[in-house]
């Protein structure tokens, strides 16, 4: 019988089968590093994204903190100018308010009652003056009690004086105005 020397192709076979699988490995390697370098291109690409999205965001912040300091100075002045309004309106109101009251006190001045000082700290008010008898008095009290600018009249002193031969009574008032 014919021998024949299979050792050679199973060789051939064996080596074939380790380049192939060698080429495999590279292969391998050579895509392993390909992915790996698309994923870092792909990050860094991303990230200069990211970079330039957050200064445009900084950029945005900027500018906005610089409305944000106007804005508030803005109500700062508007508080001030409020402010203002406010004082000049009670000014308005005291000032109209003293008139009122002073044309009130006018009418209601009985003819045996003469006023000589009238003060008035913030709703006091301060009445002086000289009148015959003390029913005048109680009827300058009514009278200014039944105004709808004062309120809570007091009597505070009366005082018997002569004037000119003439026996008459000296008074004070305190009443609390409404404006």
């Amino acid at each position: 019988m014919i021998e024949i020397n299979l050792l050679p192709v199973r060789e051939a076979r064996r080596r074939e089968r380790v380049r192939f699988q060698i080429s495999v490995f590279i292969l391998s390697l050579l895509l392993v590093f390909a992915i790996i370098a698309y994923l870092k291109w792909n990050i860094n690409l991303r990230e200069r994204e990211v970079d330039a999205q957050i200064a445009t965001v900084k950029a945005e912040l900027r500018k906005l903190d610089k409305v944000i300091r106007d804005i508030n100075r803005i109500k700062k002045e508007k508080e001030k100018l409020e402010k203002k309004i406010q004082i000049i309106g009670s000014l308005e109101r005291g000032r109209m308010g003293a008139a009122m009251v002073m044309d009130e006190i006018s009418k209601r001045v009985p003819e045996k009652v003469w006023l000589e000082k009238m003060s008035k700290n913030g709703r006091s008010l301060k009445l002086e003056g000289i009148a015959l008898d003390e029913e005048t008095i109680a009827n300058f009290m009514t009278s200014l009690e039944k105004s709808q600018y004062i309120k809570s009249v007091e009597l505070e002193v009366t005082e018997r004086i002569e004037s000119g031969g003439v026996k008459l009574k000296k008074f004070s008032l305190r009443c609390v105005t409404t404006i």
